[in-house]
């Protein structure tokens, strides 16, 4: 399972993936529509060496399109909000009910190390509070 939380103009995933030997946790960033990818042109989808993201999320909706017997309008829920659905897992718990969909997701070589919130060994604003109170 994971979460979305907003980054900025882009979207970050943070997904944990549970295997039967570990749990990991990756950081990805979901471009948003904005948002500029430059990759090799022979790898890029739309054919250029830089794309937006809507430009990719756009030429994926019509490759679903196409080569699917979906409608547009059902193809773009698979990139979108998602299609209803139940997940039987594998290592059990019975059915879920969600959705799926597809995303891009980019997930940097190096990632971004996250500030704590407050400084390690610094005074809270509570600590003068509590020195008043017989807790």
């Amino acid at each position: 399972m994971g979460k979305i939380r907003e980054g900025g103009s882009s979207w970050r995933l943070i997904r944990f993936v549970v295997s039967k030997e570990k749990i990991e946790m990756s950081d990805q960033i979901i471009p948003s529509n904005e948002d500029v990818i430059s990759m090799a042109q022979e790898a890029n989808l739309t054919g250029a060496s830089t794309s937006t993201g809507g430009e990719l999320m756009e030429r994926l909706k019509y490759l679903v399109h196409r080569s699917s017997s979906l409608n547009e309008e059902e193809a773009s829920k698979w990139l979108e909000d998602g299609v209803i659905c139940k997940l039987l897992l594998a290592n059990g718990g019975g059915w879920q009910k969600g959705k799926i969909r597809i995303v891009f997701e980019f997930i940097p070589d190096k990632p971004t190390p996250t500030k704590p919130l407050t400084p390690i060994n610094s005074t809270s604003p509570l600590d003068d509070l509590r020195s008043h109170l017989d807790v």
